[in-house]
Formats: C-alpha cells, sequence, structure tokens
C-alpha cells in the first residue's frame, strides 16, 4: 500500500501523520488504569530484517488472493486473526493465567521485533502475549505494509460476552462476585486503529477503523475483531461491518449490578441495584503525533457521557428494548468512596467508605466491604479483606468508615502470578429500617517506585 500516493486505499494527506502512523518504529503503548495511566515504550521495528518476509508469509498463510491484497479491509482483518495463534497457528499465544513458565511473560516484552523474527524463524506461535503485546505487533505488521497504524488503549474496557450492550455484575450479600456470566471490565485494553477507505459501506466511513487482534470473542467462526469504523462505532451503528457491536459495548456499554440473595438455591432471583452509564470507555489514548506524549481520542469513539447525543447513540446501537426489570427505589443511604488513589506496593491499602444519609431520620446500615486482587482483565485472584459493621448514620447527614489491608495481607499474593494486580473494593450498605440497599465499588493501582540508572562521568564502554 502507498499511503503517500493520492487514490490509494489507505491515503492519508497529512504527511507529519504519515511519518507517524507509517514511518516510525518506535512509540508509546498505555497501560495502567484510568487514573493512573503509564506509557510503555515499544519498539515496532517494522523496517528491521525479515520483517516484510514474515508479513508476506501471514498473507499467504491467510491464503489471500492478489486482488483479496489490494483490499486494505480485507488484509487488516485478515492480519487481526493471523496474529492471535488461536485458530490458525499464528504469530502469538495469549495467557491470562499467570503461569508462564513454558514462555516468555507478556510483561517481559519490549517490543514486536523478537516475537515476529522468532515465529519467521521457527514458523510456530510464540508464547505469550496479552493485550498490549498484541497491539505492538500488529501495529508492525501493518505499517510494514503500508497501512497508517496506531495502537489505541482504552481505560475501563468493556468485555460484553451476551451480546447485550450491557455489563452484568452479579454481587452475593458479602459484596463478592458471582461467576454467573463471564461480562467483565478490563482495567484497561489495547487494540489498533488503521486509516483506510470502506468502499463496503456506505459513504461517510473511511477514515480511522479499530482493529483487534487480541482473541476475545469469535467473528465469523475465527477470533478476528474490525475493521470498524470510528463513525459507526461513536454513532450506535452497530449493524456496519465488522464487528461494530462489540467495540461500541468496550467504550460505551452501560454496567448493571445485581444482587443475588441466595446464589445457591435461588440464583436466578435477583435485584437490580445500580446502573452505570458512564462506567466504561474513559481516557482512550494513543501516542500523539511527533511527540512523546499521550492524546485523548475518547470524543472520536463517542460523545461526551450524559449527552443527549451519546443517549441518543446508546439506544440506536439497543435497537431492541431491554428486558423490563425495575429498579428497586432509590435508597435513603447511600455509600461510596471518598478516595482512589494508587496505592505504593508494600504500604497499607487504605479507604474510606462514604455513607450519606438523604433522610430525615437516623438511619441503621449494616455495611459490608470486600477486597480483592484481581488482575487487569477482571478476574479474581484472592480475597485480601472482608469488613462488616454496623453504623448509624445521623439524618441529613453523613459519616465515613475506613478499611485498610496491611501489606502482609496481599504481597503473599502478589507471586502468585507473573502480572500487575489490581485492588478492586465493593461496599453493599443495607438500611434496617426500609432494607434498601446500595452499592459501589472502587479499582486502586499499585504504584511501583522508579527506577533510576545513573552512569558516571568516567564511565567507557569496552565492548
Amino acid at each position: 500500500f502507498h499511503p503517500c500516493l493520492p487514490g490509494d486505499g489507505v491515503y492519508l494527506p497529512d504527511e507529519e501523520a504519515r511519518k507517524e502512523y507509517v514511518i516510525n518504529d518506535t512509540g508509546y503503548i498505555y497501560v495502567g488504569s484510568a487514573n493512573d495511566i503509564t506509557g510503555k515504550p515499544w519498539n515496532f521495528g517494522q523496517f528491521e530484517e525479515n520483517m516484510l518476509d514474515c508479513c508476506l508469509f501471514l498473507l499467504d498463510k491467510k491464503g489471500l488472493k492478489q486482488v483479496a491484497r489490494k483490499e486494505p479491509a480485507r488484509v487488516a482483518r485478515a492480519m487481526a486473526a493471523v496474529v492471535n495463534a488461536n485458530d490458525e497457528n499464528g504469530v502469538l499465544c495469549g495467557n491470562w493465567s499467570g503461569d508462564y513458565s513454558d514462555g516468555t511473560p507478556p510483561v517481559h516484552w519490549t517490543g514486536s521485533l523478537a516475537i515476529l523474527q522468532e515465529y519467521h524463524k521457527s514458523r510456530k506461535p510464540v508464547c505469550y502475549g496479552q493485550c498490549w503485546v498484541f497491539s505492538g505487533v500488529l501495529t508492525t505488521v501493518m505499517r510494514c505494509l503500508g497501512i497508517p497504524t496506531r495502537s489505541v488503549t482504552n481505560f475501563c474496557s468493556a468485555h460484553d460476552t451476551q451480546g447485550n450492550l450491557t455489563i452484568d455484575i452479579y454481587l452475593d450479600q458479602r459484596g463478592q462476585r458471582l461467576d454467573i456470566t463471564t461480562d467483565s471490565i478490563w482495567n484497561f485494553h489495547v487494540w489498533n486503529d488503521v486509516w483506510m477507505k470502506r468502499p463496503d459501506l456506505p459513504e461517510g466511513y473511511d477514515g480511522w477503523q479499530a482493529l483487534d487482534a487480541t482473541p476475545q470473542e469469535k467473528s465469523e467462526g475465527v477470533h478476528q475483531c474490525g475493521p470498524s469504523a470510528l463513525k459507526a462505532i461513536k454513532n450506535g451503528e452497530v449493524y456496519l461491518a465488522h464487528d461494530t457491536k462489540f467495540v461500541f459495548a468496550e467504550v460505551n456499554a452501560d454496567r448493571i449490578i445485581w444482587l443475588v440473595k441466595d446464589p445457591v438455591r435461588e440464583p436466578e432471583k435477583m435485584i437490580r441495584l445500580r446502573e452505570h452509564r458512564s462506567a466504561v470507555g474513559k481516557n482512550i489514548s494513543t501516542k500523539a503525533v511527533g511527540k512523546d506524549m499521550r492524546q485523548d481520542i475518547t470524543m472520536e469513539y463517542k460523545f461526551a457521557e450524559g449527552t443527549p447525543e451519546e443517549r441518543k447513540a446508546v439506544e440506536r446501537a439497543l435497537a431492541v428494548s431491554r428486558p423490563d426489570v425495575p429498579f428497586p427505589t432509590t435508597p435513603t443511604v447511600q455509600v461510596g468512596f471518598e478516595s482512589r488513589n494508587a496505592v505504593r506496593l508494600g504500604t497499607p491499602v487504605t479507604l474510606r467508605i462514604s455513607l450519606s444519609n438523604s433522610s430525615s431520620r437516623d438511619q441503621t446500615i449494616s455495611l459490608t466491604a470486600s477486597c480483592q486482587l484481581q488482575t487487569y482483565d477482571g478476574k479474581n485472584v484472592a480475597t485480601i479483606k472482608v469488613l462488616k459493621q454496623e453504623v448509624t448514620v445521623q439524618a441529613k447527614s453523613s459519616t465515613a468508615v475506613p478499611i485498610e489491608v496491611e501489606a502482609a495481607e496481599y504481597l503473599q499474593h502478589l507471586s502468585v502470578v507473573n502480572d500487575d494486580l489490581l485492588v478492586r473494593v465493593t461496599a453493599v450498605s443495607k438500611t434496617k429500617e426500609s432494607s434498601s440497599i446500595s452499592v459501589d465499588d472502587a479499582t486502586l493501582a499499585f504504584k511501583y517506585p522508579p527506577i533510576t540508572v545513573d552512569v558516571s562521568p568516567g564511565y567507557k564502554d569496552t565492548g
């Protein structure tokens, strides 16, 4: 493909953008959490030895005929499928188990070059990757083929496994999550945008297209996702190809919290406690053009939360109304958190749970809070603290209940998996007088001490 040639299917008129999205062989992939974003340096290396040969081999492996190779959307979709190894012994095996003893832990990779060179040499999938690694490798492949590509990170990213455009979270009465559904919200998820014309879509959908090589759900029988036009995602036009419904949910699904009173004997009986309309799709990020800085592109994917345009896009995406499940009355005492700051590794996790009484009477509250260690994709590793306490909140006032997890209570679990973990705290309050229930949760990232390397002025490299 020729991104500098007018009339080409991937023509990008901005020269500086072409330098960034095609020529630049290094960059940043953003990870962490919505409140603590970190730029991870990445070596794409698309012009290094064997890269073009490897990409051409991947095209051959997918069986793309010469005529198909002229269509950037078909090439992009094929590369999203073959960069992961789930279906066709592609480049990279995904692993979220925490056990990487027979391969390289995903956090150890710093670039795509070693992965693609190993695959080119062995013709066998490389172990292991997670979303940012898949995105880094796909960036290398697409730029090598001349298609403008950027790595994109969506913080608080929804994984809708039911296809209903909602993320359903089920809790027991202790505030602990139940495995009723595989819906989840990843602390972050990384995919790609590719720039191209879309003659297969109605007019007006050229430009950036979302493309994802991370094997999450199957599309047309294969683990692939996209390309999906950002304009279609933003407007909720989920019927347009490819996988627009899935990507729309990632950035704009509503999050619904359910209480299951008796998960063993009556798991089907549940109460809808809360609907979060702005819980997912935060601080969508990519590297800025020509600068080692983060650029926020959230508004390219969605309208501002709570605006009429955003709600209209959600309603258009839903198309069919949800089941009519009534909400309980608004609880007289609302639970929340006063702060959600990152935790320096090795120090206690400290939080203050707030209880706000809007009624004109004192209220007695049964408060339960559960602290769980989770991987970045929302899987529970261990429960490290459970708090149960009865609290009286005076009329028209608020009170705060502290909760603290000593370092020893979580450090013993960090070595179990070779991943960066998070702390999720879920608080459930029940008013004794009216039995009304309120729920809220907070996610806290661990902050690691910075590493500083000092080189002596007299140092000489004798190698």
